[in-house]
């Protein structure tokens, strides 16, 4: 499986990456929302963990936004991570296109039910 981690606190992508790694998967880093697009159109991953406060123009929204906007990326599976979870933001993150919303830090088990599920067609 290929995971694209949106993070840009890279110590945090980097143990993201060694982590699903360590779980079978193959994986790329980006560190905001521009190399995220530039990344995606490039690996075409199944799934993206994307933060959802992104220095730079664009947040972990506008990247779904856009990634959802590409009919390519329709099956791609976005998971939202973030350090500010409320109902309200979880609201927004849902509507840009994100599938689940994960309070940091994430932890292991979440994440091994996100490969579990995508390996079972569960979205």
């Amino acid at each position: 499986m290929q995971v694209l981690v949106v993070e840009d606190n890279q110590d945090l992508a980097k143990l993201f990456c060694d982590l699903l790694e360590v779980m079978g998967c193959q994986t790329e880093m980006a560190f905001n929302a521009h190399s995220a697009l530039e990344n995606a159109k490039k690996t075409h991953p199944d799934l993206v963990f994307c933060d959802l406060r992104l220095p730079g123009e664009k947040s972990g929204l506008d990247f779904a936004r856009a990634l959802r906007a590409d009919s390519t990326f329709a099956e791609t599976l976005l998971i939202a991570v973030t350090g500010y979870s409320d109902a309200e933001e979880d609201k927004r993150a849902y509507e840009a296109g994100f599938q689940r919303v994960f309070q940091k830090p994430v932890k292991f088990a979440q994440m091994q039910q996100v490969l579990d599920d995508y390996q079972k067609g569960v979205r």
